[in-house]
């Protein structure tokens, strides 16, 4: 398929990608991931700049004990390998397919040469990496001074507000990944989400949450701010 085919141009990096000149355009490799399919391993060397077309991926990094911290889930527009390409060094991070994942990637050397000689995407990088590390220095912040029922109702409260997190609720809402995320036992979580679903306002259905009442949920998180 033609990279008019597989992208959306509505969203900027596809505009920009669709826009730049065909020695770049005709270097783009398409590739699918299945479910819980590795894409990047930690440590490993860096050869290509990623984008995710469609799907869901985890960013995360694991100690050397096996615990898990997600640092982050990547959708459709976000890229990967950036930070590796630009500094040479191996992945910081591991990085895995949630859902079946597609995938554009080119390789270094071209991706070096294309934000050498294309305004447009050094500038889009500059803009979304400076937007990144904005809200990876909140998350910091938030993590060490707030409560943990807090963070959980703060991020159940923007789950709601993004309509693909919503529609995709048992990967994005469920015990697991919410250990992960918030870097606690499942039993800190299971105890904080137990105290909302007493209140009526959520529930626990297996491994996943549902949200009953958002206000109820906002409100809560208030509350919780000056814990």
């Amino acid at each position: 398929m033609s990279l008019e085919e597989i992208l959306d141009g509505n969203l900027e990096i596809f505009k920009i990608i669709l826009e730049s000149k065909e020695e770049i355009k005709s270097k783009w490799e398409y590739v699918v991931y299945k479910a819980n399919e590795t894409i990047c391993e930690f440590g490993e060397p860096c050869e290509y700049f990623y984008i995710v077309v469609k799907g869901f991926v985890n960013i995360y990094h694991t100690s050397e004990k096996g615990k898990t911290y997600s640092q982050s889930i990547y959708e459709e527009g976000s890229y990967i390998g950036e930070l590796e390409l630009f500094t040479d060094k191996p992945f910081i991070c591991g990085v895995e397919a949630i859902t079946t994942t597609e995938i554009i990637r080119l390789r270094k050397d071209a991706f070096l040469k294309w934000i050498k000689t294309d305004n447009s995407i050094l500038y889009y990088l500059t803009k979304t990496l400076a937007s990144s590390s904005y809200e990876l220095s909140q998350k910091a912040s938030y993590d060490t001074l707030y409560c943990l029922k807090f963070r959980v109702c703060e991020y159940l409260v923007e789950c709601m507000k993004n309509e693909n997190y919503h529609k995709h609720y048992k990967i994005f809402l469920n015990k697991k990944y919410l250990s992960e995320k918030f870097v606690v036992t499942t039993r800190s979580i299971n105890r904080t989400l137990r105290e909302l679903a007493d209140d009526d306002i959520i529930i626990i259905d297996d491994d996943y949450i549902k949200i009953k009442n958002l206000q109820r949920l906002i409100e809560e998180k208030e509350v919780a701010r000056f814990l």
